[in-house]
């Protein structure tokens, strides 16, 4: 399977910088850090699509659609996403349901690949090939973890006594097949973060054998560390409207803010910044110069969602991702059959 490498220099086209949010483990936050960090980008003024994987929960798609309702009930103007949820397949042979899954996947991808700025997926609590396939073109990895031993065994295996490193978790191991994967197809990175969730703001001895060990796994196995969003019951509260602690700070939101609210937007702030990806730097300075000479009104209007569903987009999108998913006829044809249909 070959990723998209066509040269946005030589063709004009810049695909979407891809996130996928994973972790094989359930109640970690990964839904919460998805549509924080979607909904970021947002008010930053990029476009984003995202994905939902986990077709049985659909934690996302229900916030999504919360959202919607909120916007549609309240009258209230929200940016909001581009989005898709990837149905596993019901075919019981595995070749069929893989081969069904990429094709759902490539449709899925190509909507929003060549329109948007950013594509953010979410993926489920346990591994699934299409999991593993979102993972395989990821450019950054976000790996949220509640601040706890328990959930540390989803990177690796620890010595509960000496606090020593065992070997690496399966979870681990895939995360790490598909950073040589990319490195061989296009000499391309993955850049792969971890993100320590639920961080408790006492200075507890737990806290501190957790920085020593997730410190000495990311050099071992070679992922960046991150801190997270503390433990709020905000981040819950809002989820049911759809809401981010973003949604609440601005100007037209009716909702009363409290100290918890800014102190949670300063840690989505913290993690745009950890992602170190030079689009977001450059939209995040340019802001706190807007902020500086006073023109936060005129910036928060900037922030809006800028829609590029347009046939031209969708046909990029698809060009791209047939390059890497078009190896069999079935999947060929479907995408040849798509631009067909958007040229006519």
């Amino acid at each position: 399977m070959e990723r998209p490498t066509l040269a946005p220099m030589e063709t004009g086209f810049k695909p979407a910088h891809i996130i996928i949010v994973g972790n094989e483990k359930g109640g970690c936050g990964k839904t919460t850090t998805t549509m924080h960090l979607i909904v970021a980008l947002l008010r930053l003024g990029f476009s984003v699509g995202c994905i939902d994987l986990d077709s049985r929960q659909r934690s996302l798609t229900r916030y999504v659609e919360n959202r919607r309702q909120t916007i549609a009930k309240e009258g209230v103007s929200m940016p909001m996403p581009r989005h898709a949820v990837v149905n596993r397949s019901p075919f019981d042979s595995q070749e069929e349901a893989k081969l069904d899954e990429r094709d759902r996947f490539a449709q899925a991808l190509s909507a929003v690949y060549g329109s948007c700025d950013f594509v953010v997926i979410d993926t489920p609590g346990n591994d699934t090939y299409l999991s593993r396939l979102a993972h395989s073109f990821a450019d950054t990895i976000i790996t949220p973890i509640n601040d706890s031993f328990v959930d540390l065994d989803v990177l690796a295996s620890v010595d509960g006594r000496t606090l020593e490193i065992i070997k690496p978790s399966i979870y681990s191991e895939i995360v790490w097949e598909q950073k040589m994967q990319r490195a061989k197809r296009d000499s391309g990175s993955i850049d792969w973060i971890v993100m320590r969730n639920r961080l408790s703001n006492i200075d507890a001895k737990n806290k501190r054998f957790m920085s020593k060990v997730t410190l000495e796994l990311s050099r071992r196995i070679g992922f960046r560390v991150a801190a997270g969003f503390s433990e709020r019951v905000i981040f819950r509260e809002l989820f049911l409207q759809g809401l981010t602690v973003l949604d609440v700070m601005d100007a037209t939101s009716n909702i009363k803010v409290s100290i918890s609210h800014v102190a949670a937007r300063q840690e989505v702030r913290d993690l745009l910044k950890s992602l170190n990806i030079a689009l977001i730097n450059e939209r995040m300075h340019a802001m706190r110069q807007d902020e500086d000479a006073g023109a936060g009104a005129s910036t928060s209007s900037a922030m809006g969602y800028h829609d590029d569903g347009s046939d031209e987009g969708v046909r990029d999108g698809l060009a791209l991702v047939g390059a890497a998913l078009a190896e069999d006829d079935a999947v060929s044809q479907m995408l040849d059959s798509r631009k067909t249909a958007v040229v006519a």
